[in-house]
């Protein structure tokens, strides 16, 4: 099934897996208030949603996302009133903060340009596949901005400090292998084998207890503001809460009975 919406497509697969895809190839994929807003909302829903396995985040017309609509900015420029832009700063502050938060795994299938803060949507994803045409570019510095849609905090931690620096100050372009040699990728494929790849992909989180994943991404993300003592506690707890599902019995009864043959 799939419903057309004006800026965003959502496809929810038999497979279990919820693909939303960035619609407005004229623009890049620029991100207006309206395209933020169903993105987000696309989110919370699929937070909600019982069934679904993952979710697959895309861009349109062969490239990922430019960033901010720049259009959206002339607006508030030629109004004279800067604080117009609050609304809009708020929801893609907010959705990228869903699109980290989600309780799905999170695949982000990146093609072309990925700019602004598409790069910032792009990295609150769990795993990025980048074709050998992606062009990830920061923008802010040649604009006077700041990083947004949750960069500042993401690329210290994805590249670190130093190389999020020098991708600021240099104001140039990465293409797709020093992206992967920096971390923004796990992988670069042509872009014919982009599909093959993501279906790879979607077998391994297929194969995942969903409680398992969602309490190992709370522990791998608050493990950047915890001391060791903090976390191995938390841990603690977790693994209590991992242990008690149906899952954890089966597989380990399916191992210690594969044991018991191979000691036969």
């Amino acid at each position: 099934m799939q419903e057309h919406k004006k800026v965003l497509l959502i496809e929810k697969g038999k497979d279990g897996f919820m693909t939303l895809t960035l619609n407005r190839p004229d623009r890049l994929n620029a991100l207006n208030p309206e395209l933020l807003f169903m993105l987000k909302g696309a989110i919370d829903e699929a937070n909600r949603t019982d069934g679904l396995k993952g979710v697959i985040l895309k861009g349109a017309g062969g490239n990922f996302c430019a960033g901010g609509d720049i259009f959206v900015m002339k607006e508030a420029i030629d109004s004279q009133d800067i604080h117009a832009l609050s609304p809009f700063l708020s929801i893609l502050e907010e959705t990228a903060a869903s699109l980290y938060a989600c309780r799905l795994p999170m695949l982000c299938l990146l093609d072309g340009i990925a700019a602004g803060a598409g790069i910032g949507l792009a990295l609150a994803a769990d795993i990025r596949i980048a074709t050998e045409e992606t062009r990830c570019h920061f923008a802010f510095p040649a604009l006077g901005a700041i990083p947004d849609a949750g960069s500042s905090y993401l690329f210290p931690r994805v590249i670190g400090y130093q190389r999020a620096m020098e991708f600021y100050i240099s104001n140039e372009p990465i293409d797709a292998r020093k992206g992967l040699d920096w971390g923004l990728f796990q992988e670069v494929v042509p872009r014919e084998a982009l599909q093959e790849r993501l279906h790879v992909w979607k077998e391994k989180i297929a194969s995942l207890s969903l409680g398992g994943f969602q309490l190992s991404k709370k522990l791998f993300q608050q493990s950047l503001h915890q001391t060791m003592e903090e976390q191995v506690r938390a841990e603690y707890f977790a693994q209590l809460t991992a242990m008690s599902s149906e899952h954890f019995a089966r597989k380990v009864s399916e191992l210690t009975v594969k044991k018991d043959k191979t000691k036969g």
